[in-house]
This record gives C-alpha cells, structure tokens and sequence, in this order.
C-alpha cells in the first residue's frame, strides 16, 4: 500500500505550490494505527483520482464525470483501510500475523497464523473493519469542515467509510433466524461474529474454538437478541450524520457540478466566520456499543468538538465525553490538533473491565516551503477500548510524511 502511494505520487502530475489538492501523505503508527493509516489510504484516493482525472484533461474540461472513477478507486482502496488497518492492525496489536487476500469482486478477507488468545480479543478482530473505516471518515468530516474544505475525491471514500458499519450490520441476519444466522457466522461475516464472541465471552469458551467456526452457538441466550437490537440501533445512528449528509451533497454542487478541486461540509452561520454543526457515530466495543453525537464549531482558527458517547452494554448504560480541535494554526505551516476523552465502562455480562478510561493525544502538522512536511502524534491512554486506539494503556505515537508534487 505505501509503495502504491509513491508511485501514484510521482505518476501525478506536477502542482504549484499553491495547489488546491491536498498534501500526499505517508504514515506510521504504533498498532492499531488506524488514524495514520487512513491517511495514508485517503492519500492514495486522491492521488490516484488526481491521476486518472488528468488523463488528457478530462478531469478539467468535463468535471461531471469525477464520479467515474473516484466511486471505483474510493470502493478498491477502502478494502485497504478495513483489512490492513482494520482488521490486520488489530491482528498485529495481538501478535497474531495477518495475512490479506484480495479478489477482483472488491471482496476480501484477513487471515491469522495464530488463532486469538482471548474472546475479547475475537470481538475486537470482528469490529476491527469497521472500527477503522469509522475512524477514517471521521478525521475526513473534520477537514471538510475547515474553511479551505478539503479534495474533493475524498468524499466518496469517506462516505464509503461511514456507511461499511450500517451496511455490515444490516446484512446480518436475527439470531432468531437459528440456522441462517449461524451460516453467517461460520461464513466469516463480521457482524454475525461479533455477536457470537460476546456470547463466547459471557460463556467462558474456548476462544480457538470461535476463531475456527467449531464454537456450538446458544441461540436461546436473551442477550444475543439484546445486543443484535443495540447494534441495529448504532448502525442506524451513525447513518444519520447531518455532516456526512451535508458532504455529499456539497460533493455534487461544489466538486461534480462546479468543478472546484475543494468540498466543504455546510455549517449553521453563527457569526463571522463560526459555523455550527452536528455529527453521529458508532462503534462496537468489547462489551458495549457506542453512540457519539458530536457537536462541531467551524472557525477560521480551526475545528472544535465536543461530544457525548452513549456506552450500552444490553445490561447497563454509561457515557463519556470529550473534547479536540483540529488544525488549529500555530503559524503560516503549521497546525495543532489536540483531544481529550473520558468514559465510564458499562457493567456487563461480558465482564471485561469496570471502572472509567481516559485518553489525551496532542498532534502536529508541517510544511515546509509550501511543498513537503512532516506530521507527528503521540498520545496517552487508560487500559479499555477507544476506537481506533490501542487496548492496553501507556504510550502511543504516529509520523508521517506530506508532500506536494
């Protein structure tokens, strides 16, 4: 993947260094980097859009067609995001090997040499694509809520993104369709194996046993229909994202229809230069479900959040809360990105953890001469899920490279 991102950054064409495009970017982080890693593959969106967009200048002389090709390249390199940073980043966290199959049908699928060594860590594995999808589209909303927006030839990625939680959810079937919903299980669907690794969880059993398909599946267990009606729940919440919304449509005017290389997210008009505006999300945890309202200030001094997060664990029922502004400007090229985040675990049948969590991450954009830069993160968390970040507590960090060419 990062070899693919070079070499479409040296195949497009050259840009001054006032391009509209947005920096090409190259990351690593400490697993699961999910964050850098969507960076990486949101790079490799735009770079190969921009590629294929310049071919004879159809891109400039009929922009109507941009649709064409960035759905197709938005659909192809998503599988990078969900596999290799979604599930293969929590594959790595856990020592397990990954290895990735790719088919021509945009179908794709992780392998473990080793099987998990825990049931929580199953249901991490299980949630992992769309864990990292999730985390993807988000950071891409915050930049199109800036004022300079964002490219473009990212939205279809980010939409793509947000939607794999509600499309994977709705194709589950009821646990209470007995046979059905066990084929989906054994099939390798990833929602069906999420439920399931709970239930493995709750019960105690043998966590090679559900890695393998082997595990007898208790389909008169309460909280299986419980937890299938919560997730429902989450995947209709994230769905429902005035931001996302607002971004497509903006993707149609502004992109498609007005040719401009730039999309910006639509905001309620305050004040001068401040715009409001509101976002869901969702995530599945070890032993809960997420819901996230966010509530978004747009400014010229950067993006401020603060949001909600609803944690239900079918049992019990806890919240958390946070805060972060992103691209904020400390200078001509450079910008600070900051967040801060506190939740309390639900009891739960899965008995996984109790008590409450915290996470604190500060961040740094470069760019030096107009053309190259450097970004770096690091970061500092409880023990206990946060999307997108390591399980366990301590130290984390991220880098990464930018560039215009």
């Amino acid at each position: 993947m990062r070899r693919a991102v070079l070499l479409l950054a040296l195949l497009a064409p050259p840009l001054h260094a006032q391009s509209p495009w947005d920096p090409l970017f190259l990351g690593y982080g400490t697993e699961p980097e999910m964050d850098y890693g969507g960076r990486t593959v949101m790079s490799l969106q735009s770079a190969a859009s921009r590629g294929i967009g310049s071919i004879a200048g159809v891109g400039e002389r009929h922009p109507g067609v941009a649709p064409a090709w960035e759905f197709p390249v938005g659909a192809a390199v998503l599988l990078l995001q969900h596999e290799v940073d979604g599930h293969g980043g929590r594959a790595r966290e856990f020592g397990l090997s990954p290895s990735y199959s790719f088919n021509y049908d945009f179908s794709a699928a992780t392998g473990t040499q080793r099987p998990p060594k825990t049931n929580e860590e199953n249901v991490l594995l299980a949630a992992a694509g769309t864990e990292a999808d999730q985390v993807m589209s988000h950071r891409a909303l915050l930049d199109f809520l800036r004022p300079e927006g964002a490219d473009g030839a990212k939205v279809p990625l980010a939409m793509m993104s947000k939607l794999d939680l509600t499309l994977y959810v709705s194709e589950v079937k009821d646990p209470d369709r007995g046979d059905a919903f066990v084929r989906q299980y054994r099939d390798g669907n990833d929602m069906a194996y999420y439920l399931i690794s709970r239930q493995a969880q709750r019960r105690g059993a043998d966590p090679a046993a559900v890695w393998d398909g082997t595990y007898v599946v208790n389909l008169n267990d309460p909280l299986l229909g419980r937890i299938y009606d919560e997730m429902r729940t989450t995947a209709l919440w994230n769905l429902l994202d005035p931001v996302m919304v607002g971004s497509v449509i903006n993707y149609f005017r502004e992109h498609v229809l007005g040719g401009q290389v730039r999309v910006h997210a639509p905001t309620l008009r305050i004040a001068d230069g401040v715009g409001l505006a509101i976002g869901t999300r969702g995530a599945l945890g070890p032993q809960e479900v997420s819901r996230f309202l966010d509530l978004h200030a747009a400014t010229r001094r950067g993006v401020y959040t603060v949001y909600i997060r609803d944690l239900d664990s079918s049992i019990d029922r806890a919240y958390g809360f946070g805060a972060a502004v992103h691209g904020f400007p400390l200078g001509p090229a450079t910008e600070l990105g900051l967040a801060a985040d506190s939740w309390s675990e639900p009891t739960s049948a899965e008995r996984v953890r109790t008590g409450s969590g915290w996470n604190a991450t500060a961040e740094v954009d470069t760019l030096f001469a107009e053309r190259w830069g450097l970004s770096a993160k690091v970061g500092s968390k409880s023990a206990g899920f946060f999307p997108g970040l390591p399980l366990s507590d301590g130290v984390y960090v991220a880098f990464g490279v930018r560039g215009i060419w």
